[in-house]
């Protein structure tokens, strides 16, 4: 018995000491591939003092139509989430194993979710911008498709997490599918939905700032052009402005699902 649990240690050691050194080769290899110009950051650190001195000179001559760019992107957020929302809500009660009407149709619906989570956010956003041209519709649309992928995703897991005593005792008392799933699941699954849209608007809203970097309006816009600038001051007013405001939504987030509990 005794030398059993002495070779599963030696074993243990053996595997631990593997995994560091894969790890570390690992690191290696990528340190190597990606050629990393040390010297000549190390070298330019000396200008950092000056460039930070320049970021700390807030320009705020331009904060009204930083706000109102502000504004344009917490709308598409929104659009984007809600149109997305509803997609997703269907797609999921269709889609998750416990509610779906058919095996192929939960089959097809995640096996489409998994494409559309596979493809960054950014690059469904260059593609709708490239079809679709510059414009707030493009910025809303381009955050449907991260958005539907995302919330599908939960939800499907949300629901399929549920009792199947719920589902049953419904059948059983001859309730249709739609009044399984609005009479049965909902009122269980609220809190959970409310839980993963917040957190997607979060996310939403991080991204809506990025459409305007390749061009499809709100604050975003605004910040690359500063960049291109070079205006340091603007630069650190809109990203203090954009702090606050993921600050804010944070916060605000917060205090709902307090509420909700």
């Amino acid at each position: 018995m005794t030398t059993k649990i002495a070779l599963s240690t030696k074993k243990e050691r053996l595997l631990t000491l593997g995994t560091i050194c894969g790890l570390v080769l690992l690191l290696i290899t990528s340190v190597a591939l990606l050629d990393l110009e040390v010297a000549r950051f190390l070298s330019r650190w000396q200008d950092a003092g000056t460039i930070l001195a320049k970021f700390m000179t807030l320009d705020f001559s331009k904060i009204i139509p930083a706000l109102g760019q502000l504004f344009v992107s917490l709308c598409m957020a929104i659009c984007g989430l809600f149109i997305g929302w509803l997609i997703a809500l269907v797609l999921s009660f269709l889609g998750a194993a416990n509610t779906t009407p058919h095996l192929f149709l939960s089959m097809l619906i995640k096996g489409s979710v998994a494409v559309v989570r596979a493809v960054p956010a950014l690059v469904w956003i260059l593609i709708v911008v490239a079809s679709l041209g510059f414009g707030n519709t493009s910025g809303v649309l381009g955050l449907v498709f991260p958005t539907v992928g995302y919330l599908t995703k939960s939800f499907i897991s949300s629901i399929e997490e549920q009792d199947a005593a719920i589902i049953e005792t419904m059948q059983a008392t001859g309730a249709g599918w739609l009044q399984m799933i609005t009479e049965g699941l909902l009122p269980n699954l609220s809190s959970r939905f409310l839980a993963w849209t917040s957190i997607r608007l979060e996310g939403n809203i991080a991204e809506s700032i990025s459409l305007g970097m390749v061009g499809a309006g709100g604050i975003g816009m605004l910040l690359t052009r500063a960049i291109g600038q070079y205006n340091y001051g603007e630069i650190s007013m809109l990203i203090l402005l954009i702090f606050f405001t993921m600050i804010s939504v944070e916060l605000g987030i917060g205090q709902v699902k307090k509420r909700m509990r």
